[in-house]
């Protein structure tokens, strides 16, 4: 990106950032396993899904997590989650004073329905990005704000010159300080958040 629109323009995350998208796959880590596991929300402790137990300590493999993801990228399940309520009111006042850069690692499979999603749900106009797993502050350059529900991702774009924003999560909860990351709960507050950042 160049350097003279860097600072007019954030960056946000799609899943557990702008779309409910835990709840979903939690459903399908439940149809996967055929109800052997069976997570609650406060059960994702990791941000990596086969790192986390569920009630009765039951987990899944990094292999099965493989084709959970798979399976999670086509579009029965992607069309079953839903936006964050208020998400599209507060994106198109942000808008007003950035460019909206939307990123995810989701697998090359999902761009289609993501794609269709967005309009689907009407968000405001953006720029779109399929990026690999960790990848996003190097792959996209400096932005005014980053907003992210990984901790890992956030640090990075933090130490590369981009403040981030955490939206509260049981995964990122207790994670370090880290100089320019800030967790904030809910979209009001990260809208108050992000409409106080500079250009």
């Amino acid at each position: 990106m160049p350097d003279d629109r860097a600072m007019s323009a954030i960056c946000l995350d799609i899943d557990n950032v702008i779309a409910r998208t835990d709840e979903v796959m939690r459903r399908v880590i439940f149809d996967f396993t055929g109800g052997r596991v069976k997570h609650e929300y406060n059960h994702i402790v990791e941000f990596d899904y086969h790192r986390c137990k569920d009630a009765n300590g039951s987990s899944i493999s990094v292999e099965e997590w493989k084709r959970i993801h798979d399976l999670f990228s086509e579009p029965r399940y992607l069309w079953q989650i839903q936006p964050e309520p208020g998400v599209q009111t507060a994106l198109t006042l942000i808008s007003e004073k950035f460019d909206i850069h939307l990123a995810t690692s989701r697998l090359p499979k999902a761009r289609r329905t993501t794609i269709e999603w967005l309009d689907n749900y009407n968000f405001p106009s953006h720029d779109l990005h399929f990026l690999k797993h960790g990848e996003k502050h190097m792959s996209l350059g400096k932005f005014a704000a980053a907003v992210e529900d990984h901790y890992e991702q956030a640090v990075e774009f933090a130490r590369a010159g981009t403040p981030a924003f955490l939206l509260q999560h049981p995964w990122n909860r207790g994670k370090p300080n880290e100089v320019n990351v800030r967790w904030v709960d809910g979209w009001e507050k990260l809208t108050e958040a992000l409409l106080a950042q500079r250009i």
